[in-house]
């Protein structure tokens, strides 16, 4: 029964589902500037979580009412459910947003910004009377488009060494070229007979890898062994998948948005490892 509470509490707050996407996007948004501090790389990705646990205990909350009636199989709430009480639930949404506002004014002016704009739009996707997440591409589960933009744009601000706006627009394309089609991937499961036209998956797909090639191949945030290992994790962890995908049901392009963000993640923190033994374990 323990077990069962804590993996609810869990579900509320959108993890484990959604720790690959924030720390995909913070650690990307960190490595973007020449030096990162990992005191910086740490607060940015507790901001950052702070905000997407704080978005989703506010979207099972809104929704609870309306879940009661019509649960989601996609998106399943602890709320409406009666695995999380109403209380729990607010309180621990009080803490999301304590940690987030705290990291905020410990980062900058920018990341206050940032922070406030995350909690607006938590408000307008997902209170009862604008709920503007009914529009199928805005929804969340566990990527949303906009949201994505403001975790690397956090990331990016909290570092004292400020990157260029082309530095920033690439892998800002990147993100959320990449969110939208894991969204969009999201609605087909959801939703059978969901339209998407050939056109506008074929549009999504090519900024996503003309961004990608011009913020790895150009910009270089990380070396070009990081990339191969990402290839290789991504290669190692979709043939493991590969059976678990066939029982599920689960769409292959889904499984693979997901085992490229998995293994992206990884490679990051890798990097990152390899770079911290370097330069302070000498």
């Amino acid at each position: 029964m323990k077990n069962k509470k804590q993996l609810a509490f869990f579900d509320l707050l959108g993890l484990p589902e959604g720790l690959p996407f924030v720390l995909f996007c913070s650690l990307l948004g960190s490595l973007i500037s020449n030096t990162t501090p990992y005191s910086s790389i740490a607060l940015s990705f507790a901001a950052n979580l702070a905000i997407y646990s704080f978005a989703q205990i506010y979207k099972h909350i809104s929704n609870a009412p309306e879940n009661v009636f019509s649960p989601s199989k996609a998106d399943p709430n602890p709320v409406s459910d009666g695995h999380v009480s109403l209380r729990t639930a607010r309180i621990a949404l009080f803490v999301a947003l304590l940690i987030a506002v705290v990291s905020a004014f410990l980062s900058g002016s920018i990341n206050i910004m940032l922070t406030f704009s995350a909690f607006l739009l938590t408000v307008v996707l997902f209170h009862p009377n604008i709920r503007v997440s009914t529009h199928q591409m805005l929804g969340f589960n566990q990527h949303q488009v906009i949201f994505g933009g403001l975790f690397l744009l956090n990331s990016v601000f909290t570092n004292h060494v400020r990157p260029a706006a082309i530095e920033i627009l690439f892998p800002l394309l990147f993100v959320s070229s990449f969110s939208l089609l894991f969204r969009l991937e999201e609605v087909r499961v959801e939703i059978s007979q969901s339209q998407s036209t050939p056109s506008g998956r074929f549009l999504l797909a090519s900024t996503f890898l003309i961004s990608a090639a011009i913020t790895f191949i150009l910009l270089k945030p990380v070396p070009f062994w990081t990339l191969a290992l990402w290839v290789f994790l991504a290669a190692v962890q979709f043939s493991v998948n590969f059976s678990v995908h066939s029982e599920t049901g689960l769409p292959e392009h889904l499984v693979m948005l997901k085992v490229f963000e998995v293994s992206g993640a990884a490679s990051f923190l890798v990097y990152l490892i390899f770079v911290y033994i370097n330069t302070y374990l000498r």
